[in-house]
């Protein structure tokens, strides 16, 4: 089943994040992630303008990094209207129903309110979409949201993931999308064990983004390309993970032989 997460990531005002609570509670959406680096809750101001959705502030949940935010997600939607030398593709809001996965957690994130996101944030995402404005300035981040989940509700996606669940008779595994943190996981394989122009790493992501995206791969699906390819390579899961066993015992051993070397040179000085 499709279900949706709206992201704050590090909110500049509080009065913000209660307009967005009340456009989601109008829409139905309960899950509100909100990245705050230094802060633990919701700032009370926030309840001030989330009028009949305190509910939805009570239990937003409190990250402090933005991989967090999205890790388990199968997608998620980075909304900017700023250009950036990105690998990942960019879409209007009105056409963004038509790219979402049929199954799984989507990620709407949203900016800062005075600079937006930042490049690394938003090539993290699945996709980059803009709501489409003539003027030279941002709309606010309430307004932002309030026009993102309309656009969705009015294309049925809103209606069709959160309402009904699609019936199958396969397991969730088999049907769930492959979450962010599989993705990455895939990608760091290949940059520990591609060679040569392989190991360029843009060139390789903005492939990998676009092969990914058109194939919307599930879980099952992913691991098993992952199992074929640490085959291939002769590093099956089990030998990797005795590999960075090994690597960080000999870390915590060097870091303990320093440990002592600094203490007995601080004893014989004292001597």
């Amino acid at each position: 089943m499709r279900k949706f997460r709206v992201v704050l990531v590090e909110p500049e005002h509080p009065h913000n994040v209660g307009f967005v609570a009340r456009a989601m509670h109008c829409y139905a959406l309960p899950e509100l992630c909100i990245v705050y680096p230094k802060r633990n809750e919701v700032m009370e101001k926030s309840y001030h303008t989330a009028a009949n959705s305190h509910d939805i502030l009570d239990n937003a949940k409190i990250v402090h990094t933005f991989q967090e935010a999205i890790g388990d997600c199968a997608c998620a939607i980075a909304f900017s209207r700023r250009i950036f030398g990105s690998a990942i593709k960019h879409c209007m809001v009105q056409n963004l129903s038509e790219m979402l996965p049929e199954e799984g957690t989507i990620a709407l994130v949203f900016g800062r309110e005075s600079c937006g996101l930042a490049l690394e944030e938003v090539n993290a995402c699945t996709y980059q979409c803009e709501i489409p404005v003539p003027g030279l300035m941002s709309l606010n981040l309430g307004q932002a949201v309030s026009i993102s989940l309309y656009e969705l509700c009015r294309s049925g996606a809103l209606a069709n993931g959160e309402g009904r669940a699609k019936r199958g008779s396969k397991g969730a595994c088999e049907t769930a999308p492959a979450t962010i943190d599989q993705i990455n996981g895939f990608k760091k394989f290949l940059d520990r064990y591609l060679t040569g122009q392989y190991h360029d790493q843009a060139w390789r992501d903005n492939f990998l983004n676009t092969l990914l995206q058109r194939l919307h791969p599930t879980r099952n699906e992913l691991s098993a390309l992952f199992g074929l390819l640490r085959n291939v390579a002769g590093k099956p899961a089990r030998l990797e993970q005795a590999e960075d066993r090994a690597k960080a015992a000999a870390a915590k051993a060097a870091e303990a032989a320093d440990s002592a070397d600094a203490a007995n040179n601080a004893s014989e000085e004292k001597k």
